[in-house]
């Protein structure tokens, strides 16, 4: 996974389909780094934690996360720094946090809907000893929006209406004309079929287009300019 510096502060490591592990992202202030998204598991976190030392760049001062799901989020736990999520955010991985792992309870949770095969598959695939997986909470939960001053740069952190899950969170920052949107961007999955609400596409559009911006990192696909995510979005919208 190639790790880049794409604006005067932020830099990003791109995903990998194979175990479903997304892009994540830093930024890298005055005052201390602010790590986007905590990765799918502990391996996946050190490896970005290798790479920024790799490139010379202070350990994390703060990490966010995106939203709940296992990709961005099993990753937490093995974090020192200060953890950050939306309230949303924070109960589902509070539900979560109790959830068993064993072949039985996976396979529960496949015919609840709880979970979905996409998920199920590729945990089996990054996790070769399931009671590996640790879900923990983020330390500081916050609701609409909150602000990170890393000094020369700040970080804004805003929930927002999206047609993938009710608790998704992205991280503008203005200063270098860059949003790190997580998911918020995808369609939801429901058994095998990838789907968009329409209401809840109409609704996101809108939001992103109010949004000043000229770069947008994607969770799990290449980085787009502005213009292009919305024709891509549009072009979705029209398909419904």
């Amino acid at each position: 996974m190639k790790f880049m510096k794409i604006s005067e502060h932020i830099y990003f490591m791109e995903h990998n389909p194979e175990t479903d592990r997304p892009a994540l992202g830093y930024v890298r202030g005055e005052k201390g780094g602010f790590m986007m998204d905590a990765g799918n598991s502990a391996a996946h976190y050190h490896h970005f934690i290798e790479k920024l030392q790799e490139n010379k760049l202070p350990h994390p001062r703060y990490l966010s996360l995106t939203h709940a799901h296992w990709d961005h989020s099993f990753g937490l736990w093995a974090t020192k720094t200060a953890t950050i999520a939306g309230g949303k955010t924070n109960k589902e991985l509070e539900k979560m946090s109790h959830w068993a792992w064993d072949e039985e309870s996976m396979k529960n949770r496949l015919k609840t809907g709880e979970d979905s095969v996409f998920s199920d598959t590729h945990i089996r695939r990054e996790y070769s000893h399931r009671s590996d997986i640790k879900v923990k909470t983020a330390e500081i939960s916050f609701n609409g929006s909150m602000t990170i001053d890393l000094g020369d740069v700040t970080c804004i952190l805003r929930e927002i209406v999206s047609p993938h899950c009710r608790d998704s969170v992205v991280f503008i920052i203005p200063q270098d004309g860059v949003i790190f949107l997580g998911d918020s961007y995808c369609s939801a999955i429901q058994g095998e079929e990838w789907f968009y609400d329409k209401v809840l596409l109409t609704a996101y559009i809108d939001e992103i287009e109010k949004i000043d911006f000229r770069l947008a990192i994607k969770g799990h696909h290449p980085p787009q300019t502005k213009e292009e995510l919305l024709a891509e979005l549009k072009s979705e919208w029209k398909k419904l």
